[in-house]
């Protein structure tokens, strides 16, 4: 983190003053100064969960419940919702949107056996049928779709085709524009491994914990995911593309879920819904406006726009109830008006000082091949 240069301060004792009644008119302004939250928009209620958000604010939503016999999925738009035919049956799950608003997922035909498809353009496509494959987890907007064969290895569909990327027992996750891919197998004696393929090679992540499971990858090759300690706590790491950081590493049950290109990271920690920026971890529940009977329990998806869908539950943790959609992250907030008052009398008593400002949230420094932009 930079910091701010140092200035000297020889302008004589009335532009001490000025300074210090300056600073003193900003403790003022934020002691009386309205907070900022979150803008919080329900998505989704108790028998229902949005479980993937593109850039342009749209997120697909899927429906279940107990005594539901038919579980419709869509997608979100303005003005209207896209509805996600099924295959023949009475269940459709998305799993991935892209920023065209396609989508992947799983549905079931007529016999009610669940087949991969692929929906665009207000069709459904059976990739079963179609390629012979098993599965799908996610796709990238230039089309290309991640999953597993039906002999259970990794692969992924690019211009028409099949590739298998992985060996027997591998399965391909998350990809990035550029078409990188995090690829989970199992070597024997080691345990779930997660390496990221491209240009057909998969590189291993570096090792984490006991058991480590890989969640996301941005577009600059930073993975987020979750790893099981010794102790059995579990946490949510960061991988840059050099090292991999412990994000929760006092927590007795953390997750990261998501990471956007800005290098941003949401997840969970000992149920309170987190994000990771600029080095600091933040629980989103302190930009929740405390009037709100409202608990984010956890954070599972960001977008480039610094949107996040969040589960919730009441104040309580008692009853849960959905998904919301968080949109306009406010800054970190002002340091009490107090804190400003001793800053600005020491000020009167210093010859030389930092000058010191509030700062905001930025994003984290952009990672270029190489090393960090």
């Amino acid at each position: 983190m930079n910091r701010c240069p140092e200035r000297s301060w020889r302008r004589g004792a009335s532009a001490r003053l000025g300074a210090a009644f300056a600073i003193l008119s900003l403790a003022a302004a934020a002691a009386g100064a309205a907070p900022s939250y979150l803008s919080v928009t329900p998505v989704a209620g108790k028998y229902a969960a949005a479980v993937d958000l593109n850039d342009g604010g749209r997120y697909a939503v899927n429906n279940f419940g107990p005594d539901i016999p038919i579980e419709p999925a869509y997608i979100s738009g303005q003005p209207l919702n896209e509805n996600v035919d099924s295959l023949g049956g009475n269940i459709t799950r998305i799993r991935s949107i892209n920023n065209k608003g396609q989508a992947v997922g799983e549905s079931s035909t007529a016999d009610g056996s669940l087949h991969p498809f692929f929906h665009a353009s207000g069709r459904t496509q059976d990739l079963s049928a179609r390629y012979g494959i098993g599965s799908v987890n996610a796709l990238n907007d230039r089309g290309d779709i991640t999953g597993q064969t039906t002999d259970l290895r990794a692969m992924v569909i690019r211009d028409g085709r099949v590739d298998v990327v992985g060996p027997a027992g591998s399965v391909a996750g998350a990809i990035n524009q550029a078409g990188d891919m995090l690829v989970e197998y199992y070597p024997p004696g080691r345990g779930i491994v997660t390496c990221v393929y491209s240009h057909g090679r998969c590189t291993d992540l570096p090792a984490f914990g006991t058991q480590s499971v890989a969640s996301a990858i941005n577009d600059a090759g930073w993975v987020s995911g979750t790893a099981t300690a010794g102790d059995g706590r579990r946490h949510g790491w960061l991988y840059d593309g050099r090292t991999i950081a412990d994000l929760t590493p006092a927590a007795a049950n953390g997750a990261a879920y998501d990471v956007n290109d800005l290098g941003q990271v949401v997840g969970t920690m000992d149920q309170r819904a987190f994000l990771y920026a600029d080095g600091r971890l933040i629980d989103l529940n302190t930009f929740v406006d405390p009037q709100a009977d409202l608990l984010l329990t956890s954070a599972y998806a960001i977008n480039n726009d610094e949107q996040i869908l969040a589960r919730t539950c009441d104040r309580a943790g008692v009853f849960c109830y959905g998904t919301v959609l968080l949109s306009g992250i406010p800054a970190v907030p002002e340091p009490p008006a107090a804190a400003m008052l001793v800053l600005a009398l020491g000020l009167l008593a210093a010859r030389r000082a930092r000058r010191w400002r509030v700062r905001p949230l930025r994003p984290a420094c952009r990672f270029r091949p190489g090393g960090p932009g």
